[in-house]
């Protein structure tokens, strides 16, 4: 996986001459991943505090 990431970030700085390729690189600071955790697998492979309550609370707040 990390040689493939690395492989497309090289194409599109060799392709454009700059990395990221069409936005200025100070906008990057404004993309936001979201997503909601499965905490049964949390709950399986971590220890406790792996995540934090907002994300427990999640379904009860938003289902």
């Amino acid at each position: 996986m990390i040689d493939c990431v690395t492989d497309m970030a090289q194409y599109i700085h060799d392709r454009f001459g700059r990395f990221p390729a069409t936005v200025p690189a100070i906008h990057t600071l404004m993309y936001l991943q979201a997503h909601q955790l499965d905490t049964d697998f949390y709950d399986h492979h971590f220890t406790s505090g792996a995540y934090l309550d907002t994300h427990a609370a999640h379904d009860k707040n938003w289902g």
